[in-house]
């Protein structure tokens, strides 16, 4: 894997934990699975972030992005570094790996256990389940590394998933953690609520800044917000059935 990394100066951080909020960049795809993208783009614009971190990687999609000034450029995400009591990484950008998903995770877990992350949160929409109604209520879904993280979404109000494939980066970082002395978090919600997904990153806001333990200001989606109303019955199946 072709990896370009350009690491700014960031000092030792304090008990730090990590956010993981990078979405598919393919355009059919971004309306039903940029859940991650947006809550990304709200914590940088409502926190104070600074960059530590920006990486380009042959894992992400071959395009090229021309910006709004018609400048092109790869793909690329970055670290950011929120400070406080404990502090917070941010990882988020223009796009998840596509390719290399294995490779990928484990350079990001490597940066991340580098920086002494001991918490990994991955955000993302559940894949294993039909569409649910566009008026329906969000509902937070997730799985952990071990019984303990279990235990931890439980008592947050997370829905813990069982039984049922979880594919692509944002869970399979979430899995490969441990061998990096990370737990891993996966917080996710079932994909129907038309973009941009408001009622689902306060949902999953709500919940990730209660177990990592920061404050964001949540007043500008919850005024966006359209309320939601009682779903339609739909079936029991999968989209793997």
């Amino acid at each position: 894997m072709w990896v370009d990394f350009e690491k700014m100066e960031n000092g030792a951080l304090k008990h730090p934990s990590m956010v993981v909020a990078v979405s598919t960049s393919m355009p059919q795809y971004r309306a039903l699975y940029s859940q991650a993208r947006e809550l990304g783009d709200y914590m940088l614009r409502k926190m104070s972030f600074k960059k530590i971190g920006t990486v380009r990687a042959s894992a992400f999609p071959p395009e090229v992005l021309v910006r709004e000034d018609g400048v092109s450029s790869l793909p690329e995400c970055s670290f950011y570094l929120n400070r406080g009591k404990s502090d917070l990484v941010l990882f988020a950008g223009d796009a998840s790996p596509m390719d290399e998903q294995h490779e990928f995770a484990q350079f990001l877990l490597g940066k991340a256990e580098a920086m002494g992350v001991r918490e990994l949160y991955s955000i993302g929409a559940r894949w294993a389940e039909n569409p649910t109604p566009p008026e329906a209520e969000p509902e937070a879904t997730g799985f952990a590394t071990d019984a303990t993280g279990v235990a931890k979404l439980k008592k947050h109000g997370v829905r813990v998933l069982g039984e049922e494939p979880a594919p692509f980066f944002a869970s399979m970082v979430v899995a490969m953690a441990k061998d990096h002395g990370i737990r891993g978090y996966k917080l996710s919600v079932d994909h129907g609520e038309p973009s941009p997904h408001v009622r689902s990153v306060i949902k999953l806001l709500g919940i990730l800044s209660g177990m990592a333990s920061f404050e964001v200001d949540l007043a500008e989606l919850k005024a966006k917000a359209t309320p939601a109303s009682p779903p339609r019955q739909t079936g029991n199946g999968s989209i793997y059935h």
